[in-house]
């Protein structure tokens, strides 16, 4: 019975930590890309709080918990008003990328991987990437 026990446990352990493991190298590569490091935070919360009424994943905290502390780290930035935000205003965000010039890819992408982090991309966040694309047009 400890040998099953011991086996069984191992795995599950197993892969909760690749699983975490997954997350952090997610956060790392948006991190390393990212040249908004402060807009990818916001625009990476509300693809995150995009589904309002459910509660949020555990990878997806897990995700914006190693983005903050990696854009801390890497890029020196500290948004105090994000870690105050309880709900987040789409259009508040809209009004900080609207601001933002050039390229925007980056952020784009970083939107695309934060979508995903807890499986299939739902309508509400399909939505907001709609909207995120369709600004990030700079013709």
């Amino acid at each position: 019975m400890n040998r099953y026990t011991t086996l069984v446990a191992g795995r599950h352990a197993r892969a909760v930590f690749r699983n975490e493991a997954r997350v952090i190298e997610l956060a790392e590569g948006i991190s390393e890309r990212s040249r908004h490091p402060q807009l990818m935070l916001w625009v990476a919360l509300l693809v995150i709080r995009a589904n309002a009424k459910a509660k949020i994943a555990d990878d997806e905290a897990l995700l914006m918990r190693h983005l903050v502390r990696l854009v801390r780290e890497r890029h020196e930035v500290v948004d105090e008003k994000l870690a105050q935000v309880v709900d987040i205003d789409p259009a508040d965000v809209w009004k900080r990328v609207d601001a933002e010039p050039g390229d925007l890819g980056d952020i784009l992408d970083a939107a695309e991987r934060v979508a995903t982090v807890d499986g299939d991309v739902n309508s509400r966040e399909k939505a907001i990437l709609a909207e995120l694309r369709a600004r990030c047009r700079r013709d």
